[in-house]
């Protein structure tokens, strides 16, 4: 953690923001700090994930920006080789390229099996075999992504409103096996999160108590 502390008297030129702003980025883009986030995600997902679903389930890493997901990309890759891991299987979605390390990189050109590129159009096919089990990125399929299989979510960006629940939910599709979802989130707190949640929940409260036998009318209903 960090503090920036504005002493006007002494230096009344000194502007906060743009100094915290600018040491919050040397923070988040340091590349120790990601590579210890990268072994949290790691040996949290091996730890926790692969043990739900009879080890089907698979996560979603949402990074801040495409810088993020292609380095976050390289980092898991180079920490499970490292490790000796086989069991994590990364794979990254993000629009346009990006350039790292002087050379420049397309979801495409990231994303293959030791046969073939994966196309933007067919990752969704890919992902949900057994090829792949972890998602990394950057402003894609955090809204409208449908994958039953997906348990765990791994947050590095700050969300808000309904952007946090559309994102959030893509844990919530049920699944045979599936019993609980999990998220790891390295920026947004709890307060926050629930913030963004309440109004959905809120219009959506009950003024009275249920009449049971409406339940199993309508129950029957439904069967009929």
């Amino acid at each position: 953690s960090y503090e920036v502390a504005k002493q006007v008297r002494d230096n009344p030129e000194l502007e906060e923001p743009p100094a915290a702003k600018a040491i919050k980025s040397y923070h988040d883009n340091h590349q120790f700090v990601l590579e210890q986030k990268v072994e949290i995600m790691v040996e949290k997902f091996r730890e926790i994930s692969l043990n739900k679903m009879n080890g089907k389930a698979k996560a979603m890493v949402v990074s801040p920006s495409r810088a993020h997901a292609v380095r976050y990309f390289f980092l898991v890759r180079d920490y499970c080789i490292k490790k000796g891991y086989t069991d994590v299987r990364p794979m990254v979605a993000f629009s346009g390229s990006v350039k790292y390390k002087g050379e420049e990189y397309t979801e495409t050109k990231l994303n293959s099996t030791p046969t073939r590129k994966i196309s933007e159009i067919r990752l969704p096919i890919y992902f949900s075999s057994d090829l792949f089990n972890v998602l990394i990125v950057a402003d894609k399929y955090q809204t409208g992504f449908e994958e039953p299989i997906l348990h765990t979510m791994f947050v590095d960006k700050k969300l808000k409103g309904v952007k946090a629940v559309q994102t959030l939910s893509r844990l919530n599709r049920s699944q045979k096996g599936k019993e609980d979802t999990y998220v790891f989130d390295f920026v947004n707190s709890a307060e926050d999160i629930q913030k963004s949640f309440s109004p959905f929940y809120e219009d959506t409260l009950l003024d009275s108590a249920a009449d049971l036998n409406l339940v199993y009318l309508f129950k029957n209903d439904i069967d009929q």
